[in-house]
């Protein structure tokens, strides 16, 4: 798998203060969970004097887990909206797996210094309906992959009962992050099956696929 990489900037010291506070907010998130881990630890663990460091940056913790967001996110953002793209001349039998590869891909190819994101991601959807309230909190130009992805998910799945096919895509969501942040923070002799990065990703995307493509049954059609 290819690494995405973000750009170097000069930055102030001000504003290198500020991404270190939300790097190291993101590793100990990743690392204990969000709700385990206070403002304070943040501060301490960055090695800042000032106790309120974190909330002079960012005001609260909602608005530290919406910075990291705005950190990471125009990355993936470009990297989704370009494998969407291919919707455009692909037949329709194809879009389901177009779609899954554009949630899956980018964040598989993340730099590996930048793997805390994606187990962060993963502790944060633990949490019923934070994630929703941060990416609605988001400028719109940063939520615009998102968006695309849930209107041609929409398309592609109008076959489902809607309430089905929004519980696949939470349930999506919550195995695409869970395999991808066992497989990005496990040693090669952890790792199952002896499968390669390029191949455990083809099957993840399978696996995808096959969550959202799944039968459903009588009594969740009545229900």
């Amino acid at each position: 798998m290819q690494h995405m990489t973000s750009p170097l900037s000069t930055l102030s010291v001000r504003d290198r203060s500020r991404t270190h506070l939300l790097e190291t907010a993101e590793r100990l998130f990743a690392e204990h969970g969000i709700d385990a881990v206070s403002l304070r630890q943040v501060t301490a663990a960055a090695g800042h004097r000032n106790p309120a460091a974190v909330q002079y940056h960012f005001g609260s913790k909602d608005g530290l887990l919406r910075a990291i967001f705005e950190h990471r996110v125009p990355l993936l953002n470009r990297r989704r909206l370009e494998l969407l793209e291919q919707l455009t001349d692909a037949p329709a039998e194809q879009h389901l797996r177009i779609i899954v590869e554009a949630i899956i891909r980018p964040l598989a190819e993340i730099d590996p210094a930048q793997r805390s994101y994606v187990k962060f991601l993963a502790q944060l959807v633990t949490i019923p309906s934070r994630p929703e309230q941060i990416y609605a909190s988001l400028p719109g130009e940063l939520g615009l992959s998102g968006q695309r992805t849930r209107e041609a998910l929409k398309r592609a799945l109008r076959h489902v009962p809607e309430a089905v096919a929004e519980n696949r895509r939470v349930l999506l969501v919550a195995f695409v992050l869970t395999a991808l942040a066992g497989r990005l923070h496990s040693s090669h002799d952890e790792q199952q099956g002896g499968l390669s990065d390029d191949a455990f990703l083809d099957d993840v995307i399978d696996a995808g696929v096959g969550i959202l493509s799944a039968p459903h049954t009588v009594r969740t059609k009545e229900g």
